[in-house]
């Protein structure tokens, strides 16, 4: 079968959303594809991981141990987590090839593949299991994948598309998530700008990045609540002037600035490059009205150019003459979903 899900673009609120800030999420329709085939199993239960545009494959097992590329360790955590709920995969062995072009960093492409891999799974095994399963299950291979337990965000938004405000209450833990009907200032459209040149940040790395520049030693749920509204400080005033710009009639001029601040901001704590400086240039010489780095930003992240679409083209091509690949997005309500049997 061949299952997809959307990628996801964040507005505002990386980083700071671990510590409880709201974020804003959309579901962005740029899809994941997973191809899931049933093969002879030989005697052997596993799942190979085909990863032709990267080359990060490998073979997982229902124990969940894996070879081959790290990255297909966090779906060894999913296989492991439903072979063992469910009992109906004993006996069977999979393909699992991932199709489509390279996702930009930043866009959730790991939780879209994650949320692909557990659906199909499910469907495999005979089972059809509601959206608060796969989000779960999605979950599980981002905890792998991160290297700690990640906001949730990536794996909400992608498994249940749409618009999505999102934030995180503490002691007990609470991820909660809101729906949003939100509507850009007219006339204008957003891109995102893949700054890849060949090396990656690791999306935990970056999290403890931060941490250490807000001079933060403990994990989030370990702080006291007056140490994460320090950190959070800064931007929850962004967030709030952000949502009012978004709720239709607002100004695309301050729409820009608050994006410009939420960057400054990321900037301040490391999370920028000189090569995602550089694209921001590029945006804003070309008449954008803002740019930001959206994701866990560092080496190889992206960053999102709003602009006018009257000027779409001419940004377009000026990333292009400078070696940056650009996509205008398209927002989608389609989450994750089995698109052939």
């Amino acid at each position: 079968m061949e299952i997809s899900a959307p990628t996801k673009i964040i507005l505002f609120g990386e980083h700071y959303v671990v510590y409880g800030a709201p974020a804003l999420s959309v579901a962005v329709d740029n899809r994941r594809k997973v191809l899931l085939e049933e093969v002879s199993a030989n005697g052997k239960e596993t799942i190979e991981i085909v990863n032709p545009v990267y080359g990060e494959g490998g073979t997982i097992y229902p124990d969940g141990k894996s070879e081959g590329h790290r990255h297909v360790q966090m779906h060894a955590a999913i296989y492991r987590e439903i072979y063992n709920k469910t009992g109906n995969l004993k006996g069977k062995s999979f393909r699992a090839t991932f199709l489509g072009d390279r996702i930009v960093k930043g866009m959730g492409g790991s939780s879209a593949l994650g949320a692909c891999i557990a659906l199909g799974l499910y469907r495999c095994a005979g089972e059809r299991a509601d959206l608060e399963e796969i989000f779960r299950c999605a979950q599980i291979g981002d905890e792998v994948d991160h290297g700690g337990r990640p906001s949730g965000i990536d794996a909400r938004t992608v498994v249940h598309g749409g618009m999505i405000k999102f934030w995180r209450e503490f002691n007990p833990s609470v991820y909660n998530f809101e729906p949003m009907k939100i509507s850009l200032p007219e006339g204008t459209t957003i891109i995102i700008v893949d700054t890849f040149r060949g090396v990656r940040c690791n999306t935990g790395d970056l999290v403890l990045l931060f941490a250490k520049q807000h001079g933060v030693s403990k994990k989030p749920d370990e702080l006291a609540q007056e140490e994460r509204d320090k950190v959070m400080e800064p931007y929850v005033r962004i967030f709030g002037s952000a949502l009012k710009e978004l709720q239709g009639g607002g100004s695309a001029e301050r729409l820009g600035k608050l994006m410009d601040e939420n960057h400054a901001l990321l900037r301040g704590a490391g999370m920028s490059t000189p090569v995602i400086e550089e694209a921001v240039a590029i945006v804003m010489k070309n008449g954008g009205i803002a740019a930001k780095i959206t994701g866990a930003g560092g080496e190889g992240g992206a960053l999102i150019g709003y602009l006018y679409k009257k000027d779409l083209q001419r940004v377009k091509d000026a990333l292009k003459n400078a070696n940056f690949d650009s996509i205008e997005l398209e927002p989608t309500n389609d989450g994750v979903k089995v698109d052939k049997k």
